[in-house]
Protein backbone atom coordinates (compact mmCIF):
# COMPACT_ATOMS: atom_id res chain seq x y z
CA UNK A 1 0.00 0.00 0.00
CA UNK A 2 3.05 2.26 -0.19
CA UNK A 3 1.68 3.86 -3.36
CA UNK A 4 -1.51 4.82 -1.57
CA UNK A 5 0.38 6.40 1.31
CA UNK A 6 2.47 8.43 -1.10
CA UNK A 7 -0.52 9.65 -3.06
CA UNK A 8 -2.45 10.58 0.09
CA UNK A 9 0.46 12.75 1.11
CA UNK A 10 0.57 14.66 -2.15
CA UNK A 11 0.17 18.43 -1.91
CA UNK A 12 -1.93 20.41 -4.34
CA UNK A 13 1.21 21.70 -6.02
CA UNK A 14 2.85 18.32 -6.38
CA UNK A 15 2.83 18.10 -10.17
CA UNK A 16 6.02 16.37 -11.20
CA UNK A 17 7.03 14.90 -14.54
CA UNK A 18 9.96 14.49 -16.83
CA UNK A 19 11.23 17.70 -18.47
CA UNK A 20 9.71 19.71 -19.90
CA UNK A 21 7.32 19.74 -16.94
CA UNK A 22 3.68 20.43 -17.81
CA UNK A 23 1.60 22.76 -15.70
CA UNK A 24 -0.76 21.43 -13.09
CA UNK A 25 -4.14 20.51 -14.58
CA UNK A 26 -6.35 23.53 -15.00
CA UNK A 27 -10.07 23.92 -15.54
CA UNK A 28 -10.68 24.81 -19.16
CA UNK A 29 -11.46 28.49 -19.48
CA UNK A 30 -14.84 29.13 -21.06
CA UNK A 31 -15.77 32.64 -22.12
CA UNK A 32 -18.76 33.86 -20.13
CA UNK A 33 -21.79 34.17 -22.44
CA UNK A 34 -24.03 37.21 -22.34
CA UNK A 35 -26.67 37.14 -19.61
CA UNK A 36 -30.07 38.08 -21.03
CA UNK A 37 -31.43 41.48 -20.10
CA UNK A 38 -34.43 41.91 -17.82
CA UNK A 39 -37.75 41.56 -19.61
CA UNK A 40 -41.47 41.41 -18.85
CA UNK A 41 -41.38 37.66 -18.31
CA UNK A 42 -38.63 37.98 -15.72
CA UNK A 43 -40.46 40.77 -13.94
CA UNK A 44 -43.64 38.67 -13.86
CA UNK A 45 -41.71 35.82 -12.27
CA UNK A 46 -40.06 38.13 -9.78
CA UNK A 47 -43.54 39.19 -8.70
CA UNK A 48 -44.58 35.54 -8.30
CA UNK A 49 -41.37 34.84 -6.38
CA UNK A 50 -42.18 37.69 -3.98
CA UNK A 51 -45.83 36.69 -3.48
CA UNK A 52 -46.96 34.79 -0.35
CA UNK A 53 -46.41 31.06 -0.98
CA UNK A 54 -45.25 32.10 -4.47
CA UNK A 55 -48.86 31.77 -5.60
CA UNK A 56 -49.41 31.92 -9.40
CA UNK A 57 -51.38 34.85 -10.79
CA UNK A 58 -55.14 34.52 -11.08
CA UNK A 59 -56.13 32.62 -14.21
CA UNK A 60 -52.99 30.45 -14.19
CA UNK A 61 -51.99 27.22 -12.44
CA UNK A 62 -48.72 25.84 -11.19
CA UNK A 63 -48.93 23.01 -13.72
CA UNK A 64 -49.40 25.38 -16.64
CA UNK A 65 -46.42 27.50 -15.58
CA UNK A 66 -43.95 24.66 -15.00
CA UNK A 67 -42.66 24.62 -18.62
CA UNK A 68 -41.48 28.21 -18.24
CA UNK A 69 -39.61 27.32 -15.09
CA UNK A 70 -38.00 24.28 -16.72
CA UNK A 71 -36.78 26.54 -19.50
CA UNK A 72 -35.37 28.92 -16.89
CA UNK A 73 -33.35 26.04 -15.39
CA UNK A 74 -31.11 26.27 -18.44
CA UNK A 75 -30.76 30.04 -18.34
CA UNK A 76 -27.34 31.67 -18.25
CA UNK A 77 -28.79 34.09 -15.71
CA UNK A 78 -28.42 32.86 -12.11
CA UNK A 79 -31.41 35.02 -11.12
CA UNK A 80 -33.71 33.23 -13.55
CA UNK A 81 -32.14 29.82 -12.89
CA UNK A 82 -31.34 29.75 -9.16
CA UNK A 83 -33.49 32.42 -7.57
CA UNK A 84 -36.63 31.83 -9.61
CA UNK A 85 -36.78 28.44 -11.33
CA UNK A 86 -35.21 26.30 -8.61
CA UNK A 87 -36.70 28.27 -5.73
CA UNK A 88 -40.26 28.40 -7.09
CA UNK A 89 -40.31 24.74 -8.17
CA UNK A 90 -39.03 23.75 -4.74
CA UNK A 91 -41.67 25.82 -2.97
CA UNK A 92 -44.47 24.44 -5.10
CA UNK A 93 -43.39 20.85 -4.54
CA UNK A 94 -42.82 21.23 -0.82
CA UNK A 95 -46.10 23.05 -0.24
CA UNK A 96 -48.09 20.62 -2.35
CA UNK A 97 -49.24 23.42 -4.64
CA UNK A 98 -47.98 21.39 -7.59
CA UNK A 99 -50.06 18.19 -7.63
CA UNK A 100 -48.56 14.71 -7.91
CA UNK A 101 -49.33 14.40 -11.61
CA UNK A 102 -47.68 17.76 -12.19
CA UNK A 103 -44.59 16.58 -10.32
CA UNK A 104 -44.58 13.37 -12.32
CA UNK A 105 -44.73 15.30 -15.60
CA UNK A 106 -41.96 17.57 -14.35
CA UNK A 107 -39.80 14.54 -13.52
CA UNK A 108 -40.21 13.15 -17.02
CA UNK A 109 -38.98 16.43 -18.52
CA UNK A 110 -36.08 16.67 -16.08
CA UNK A 111 -34.96 13.14 -16.92
CA UNK A 112 -35.03 14.01 -20.61
CA UNK A 113 -32.88 17.06 -19.88
CA UNK A 114 -30.15 14.83 -18.44
CA UNK A 115 -29.69 13.32 -21.90
CA UNK A 116 -29.10 16.68 -23.55
CA UNK A 117 -26.34 17.19 -26.09
CA UNK A 118 -23.05 17.62 -24.24
CA UNK A 119 -21.71 19.80 -27.06
CA UNK A 120 -24.32 22.54 -26.56
CA UNK A 121 -22.52 25.63 -25.19
CA UNK A 122 -23.45 26.22 -21.54
CA UNK A 123 -25.79 23.23 -21.70
CA UNK A 124 -24.51 22.12 -18.31
CA UNK A 125 -26.90 24.50 -16.53
CA UNK A 126 -30.03 22.74 -17.77
CA UNK A 127 -28.57 19.32 -16.99
CA UNK A 128 -27.13 20.23 -13.61
CA UNK A 129 -30.17 22.12 -12.33
CA UNK A 130 -32.45 19.37 -13.60
CA UNK A 131 -30.47 17.05 -11.31
CA UNK A 132 -30.92 19.46 -8.41
CA UNK A 133 -34.68 19.69 -8.93
CA UNK A 134 -34.93 15.91 -9.26
CA UNK A 135 -33.65 15.82 -5.70
CA UNK A 136 -36.73 17.82 -4.71
CA UNK A 137 -38.94 15.38 -6.59
CA UNK A 138 -37.42 12.57 -4.53
CA UNK A 139 -37.87 14.57 -1.32
CA UNK A 140 -41.55 14.99 -2.17
CA UNK A 141 -41.79 11.21 -2.63
CA UNK A 142 -40.16 10.49 0.74
CA UNK A 143 -42.69 12.74 2.47
CA UNK A 144 -45.71 11.38 0.62
CA UNK A 145 -44.90 8.47 -1.73
CA UNK A 146 -46.39 8.79 -5.19
CA UNK A 147 -43.80 7.28 -7.53
CA UNK A 148 -44.07 3.67 -8.63
CA UNK A 149 -41.21 1.19 -8.27
CA UNK A 150 -40.68 1.37 -12.03
CA UNK A 151 -40.44 5.16 -11.88
CA UNK A 152 -37.92 4.97 -9.06
CA UNK A 153 -35.90 2.42 -11.02
CA UNK A 154 -35.92 4.73 -14.04
CA UNK A 155 -34.69 7.59 -11.85
CA UNK A 156 -31.87 5.45 -10.43
CA UNK A 157 -30.79 4.36 -13.92
CA UNK A 158 -30.85 7.93 -15.21
CA UNK A 159 -28.82 9.19 -12.26
CA UNK A 160 -26.12 6.59 -12.82
CA UNK A 161 -26.04 7.32 -16.55
CA UNK A 162 -25.73 11.06 -15.95
CA UNK A 163 -22.89 10.62 -13.47
CA UNK A 164 -21.02 8.67 -16.12
CA UNK A 165 -21.54 11.14 -18.98
CA UNK A 166 -21.36 14.73 -17.73
CA UNK A 167 -18.29 16.46 -19.12
CA UNK A 168 -18.70 19.98 -17.74
CA UNK A 169 -17.77 19.71 -14.08
CA UNK A 170 -16.99 23.35 -13.38
CA UNK A 171 -17.98 24.81 -10.02
CA UNK A 172 -18.48 28.56 -10.18
CA UNK A 173 -18.48 29.94 -13.72
CA UNK A 174 -18.23 33.68 -13.10
CA UNK A 175 -21.16 35.93 -14.05
CA UNK A 176 -23.25 32.90 -15.00
CA UNK A 177 -22.99 31.54 -11.46
CA UNK A 178 -22.70 27.98 -10.26
CA UNK A 179 -22.85 25.01 -12.63
CA UNK A 180 -21.82 22.48 -9.94
CA UNK A 181 -22.96 19.31 -11.70
CA UNK A 182 -20.91 17.08 -9.39
CA UNK A 183 -22.28 18.67 -6.23
CA UNK A 184 -25.85 18.49 -7.50
CA UNK A 185 -25.32 14.82 -8.30
CA UNK A 186 -24.26 14.32 -4.69
CA UNK A 187 -27.46 16.04 -3.55
CA UNK A 188 -29.59 13.70 -5.66
CA UNK A 189 -27.71 10.66 -4.31
CA UNK A 190 -28.42 11.93 -0.78
CA UNK A 191 -32.13 12.17 -1.52
CA UNK A 192 -32.26 8.73 -3.15
CA UNK A 193 -30.36 7.23 -0.23
CA UNK A 194 -33.23 8.28 2.06
CA UNK A 195 -35.86 6.35 0.09
CA UNK A 196 -36.52 2.99 1.78
CA UNK A 197 -37.75 1.48 -1.50
CA UNK A 198 -34.31 1.96 -3.10
CA UNK A 199 -32.96 -1.57 -2.69
CA UNK A 200 -29.46 -2.93 -2.08
CA UNK A 201 -28.75 -3.51 -5.77
CA UNK A 202 -29.78 0.03 -6.65
CA UNK A 203 -27.73 1.44 -3.78
CA UNK A 204 -24.65 -0.29 -5.11
CA UNK A 205 -25.29 1.23 -8.54
CA UNK A 206 -25.70 4.68 -7.02
CA UNK A 207 -22.45 4.28 -5.09
CA UNK A 208 -20.87 3.64 -8.47
CA UNK A 209 -22.33 6.94 -9.65
CA UNK A 210 -20.52 8.74 -6.84
CA UNK A 211 -17.18 7.23 -7.76
CA UNK A 212 -17.83 7.87 -11.45
CA UNK A 213 -18.19 11.58 -10.80
CA UNK A 214 -14.98 11.64 -8.77
CA UNK A 215 -12.64 9.25 -10.51
CA UNK A 216 -13.53 8.57 -14.11
CA UNK A 217 -10.80 10.05 -16.35
CA UNK A 218 -12.37 13.45 -16.97
CA UNK A 219 -9.29 15.39 -15.88
CA UNK A 220 -11.16 17.80 -13.59
CA UNK A 221 -9.94 18.31 -10.03
CA UNK A 222 -13.11 18.95 -8.05
CA UNK A 223 -12.19 21.70 -5.62
CA UNK A 224 -15.46 23.53 -4.93
CA UNK A 225 -16.80 21.39 -2.10
CA UNK A 226 -17.97 18.54 -4.32
CA UNK A 227 -16.34 15.93 -2.08
CA UNK A 228 -18.48 17.09 0.85
CA UNK A 229 -21.75 16.93 -1.09
CA UNK A 230 -20.90 13.54 -2.59
CA UNK A 231 -19.82 12.19 0.80
CA UNK A 232 -23.24 13.05 2.23
CA UNK A 233 -24.78 11.11 -0.66
CA UNK A 234 -22.52 8.12 -0.07
CA UNK A 235 -23.35 8.05 3.64
CA UNK A 236 -27.08 8.12 2.92
CA UNK A 237 -26.65 5.18 0.56
CA UNK A 238 -24.64 3.06 3.01
CA UNK A 239 -26.71 3.96 6.08
CA UNK A 240 -28.77 0.80 5.64
CA UNK A 241 -29.87 -1.82 3.11
CA UNK A 242 -26.54 -2.13 1.34
CA UNK A 243 -24.27 -5.17 1.50
CA UNK A 244 -20.77 -5.11 2.94
CA UNK A 245 -19.61 -6.77 -0.28
CA UNK A 246 -20.91 -3.81 -2.25
CA UNK A 247 -19.10 -1.41 0.08
CA UNK A 248 -15.85 -3.37 -0.30
CA UNK A 249 -16.15 -3.38 -4.09
CA UNK A 250 -16.89 0.34 -4.14
CA UNK A 251 -13.90 1.16 -1.94
CA UNK A 252 -11.63 -0.95 -4.11
CA UNK A 253 -12.76 0.92 -7.20
CA UNK A 254 -12.33 4.30 -5.55
CA UNK A 255 -8.83 3.39 -4.36
CA UNK A 256 -7.73 2.02 -7.72
CA UNK A 257 -6.31 5.32 -9.04
CA UNK A 258 -4.36 5.76 -5.81
CA UNK A 259 -2.72 2.39 -6.28
CA UNK A 260 -2.06 2.79 -10.00
CA UNK A 261 1.53 2.45 -11.21
CA UNK A 262 3.15 5.86 -11.78
CA UNK A 263 2.99 7.02 -15.39
CA UNK A 264 6.32 7.64 -17.17
CA UNK A 265 5.22 11.23 -17.78
CA UNK A 266 2.66 13.43 -16.09
CA UNK A 267 -0.88 12.14 -16.59
CA UNK A 268 -3.43 14.89 -15.88
CA UNK A 269 -6.35 12.46 -15.84
CA UNK A 270 -4.67 10.16 -13.32
CA UNK A 271 -3.61 13.08 -11.16
CA UNK A 272 -7.19 14.38 -11.04
CA UNK A 273 -8.52 10.90 -10.27
CA UNK A 274 -6.07 10.58 -7.40
CA UNK A 275 -6.85 13.97 -5.92
CA UNK A 276 -10.60 13.44 -6.14
CA UNK A 277 -10.45 9.93 -4.68
CA UNK A 278 -8.22 11.10 -1.84
CA UNK A 279 -10.51 14.01 -1.02
CA UNK A 280 -13.64 11.87 -0.96
CA UNK A 281 -11.97 9.21 1.21
CA UNK A 282 -10.75 11.75 3.73
CA UNK A 283 -14.06 13.60 3.85
CA UNK A 284 -15.89 10.33 4.47
CA UNK A 285 -13.34 9.40 7.14
CA UNK A 286 -13.88 12.65 9.02
CA UNK A 287 -17.67 12.53 8.76
CA UNK A 288 -17.84 8.93 9.93
CA UNK A 289 -15.33 9.47 12.72
CA UNK A 290 -17.18 12.41 14.27
CA UNK A 291 -20.64 10.81 13.94
CA UNK A 292 -22.10 10.15 17.43
CA UNK A 293 -23.23 6.72 16.30
CA UNK A 294 -22.91 4.53 13.23
CA UNK A 295 -24.90 1.72 11.66
CA UNK A 296 -23.13 -1.59 11.02
CA UNK A 297 -22.69 -0.73 7.35
CA UNK A 298 -21.36 2.73 8.14
CA UNK A 299 -18.87 1.16 10.56
CA UNK A 300 -17.82 -1.27 7.84
CA UNK A 301 -17.16 1.64 5.50
CA UNK A 302 -15.13 3.45 8.17
CA UNK A 303 -13.08 0.34 8.87
CA UNK A 304 -12.39 -0.06 5.16
CA UNK A 305 -11.26 3.55 4.77
CA UNK A 306 -9.08 3.31 7.87
CA UNK A 307 -7.42 0.20 6.45
CA UNK A 308 -6.73 2.01 3.17
CA UNK A 309 -5.24 5.02 4.90
CA UNK A 310 -3.13 2.93 7.26
CA UNK A 311 -1.81 0.97 4.30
Amino acid sequence: MRALSLVIGLGLVACRAAAPAPACPQVETVAAPMIPADDDQLRRWQAIRAAPEMTPPEGTTTTSLVPELVEYLGSLDPVRRDDIAYTVLTQWMRSGTLPDEGVRSLMIQLLANLEGDLAVPAGVFLRSFSVLVLGEVVRRHTKQPFLTQDELATLVTATVAYANRETDLRGHTGPTGWAHAAAHTGDLLWRLGQVPAVNATQRALLLGAASAVMTRPHGQILAAGEDGRLAVGVLALVHTDVTTAAIDAWLAGLAAPLLAAPAPTFDANLFAQQRNARNLLFTLFVQLTVAPERTATEQHLLDGIRALIAG
